[in-house]
């Protein structure tokens, strides 16, 4: 014995169908809202209007010649400066950042300290792997810039 569909039957499959839909929609854009907002660095508005100075100090370093290479040793990054004949750049007071790729909230701060030499040195979690942006920049007058890929293991 076979029932007839009616229309109130195909109206009610059809709006529990579009029901789970948006539920299911409803509750993915929610939970992606809570773990990434869509923003990746605070306060991006600000960051666009100082970026002409970021380029200005960019050229300027450029015009100097100063040139940096760094190397990931341990849980330590060593940046090495120097200027345009090959001589190290000393006295700088560098700052920076490991930025994480997709998620702001793992970026770690690094301190650079100098070692001498035109070389500096920041301690970093020795925990963390896999791929990161190394941002560091001079926290005093000088113009200095540097920002490059690199893995950890």
């Amino acid at each position: 014995m076979i029932k007839e569909v009616k229309g109130y039957h195909v109206l009610i499959v059809i709006m529990c169908f579009f029901g789970v839909t948006i539920a299911v929609n409803a509750t993915f854009v929610t939970l992606a809202l809570k773990t990434f907002s869509g923003e990746d660095v605070e306060r991006s508005y600000l960051q666009g209007v100082d970026y002409n100075d970021v380029l200005a100090r960019r050229r300027a370093q450029a015009e100097l010649g100063w040139r940096a290479e760094f190397e990931v040793s341990g849980s330590e990054i060593l940046i090495a400066v120097q200027d345009r004949e090959g001589h190290p750049v000393e006295g700088l007071m560098l700052q920076g950042r490991l930025r994480h790729p997709t998620n702001s909230h793992h970026d770690q701060a690094l301190s650079f300290q100098p070692a001498g030499q035109g070389l500096y040195s920041a301690a970093f979690d020795p925990s963390l792997v896999g791929s990161w942006r190394l941002v560091a920049h001079s926290a005093d007058e000088a113009p200095f810039e540097l920002e490059h890929a690199l893995w950890l293991n």
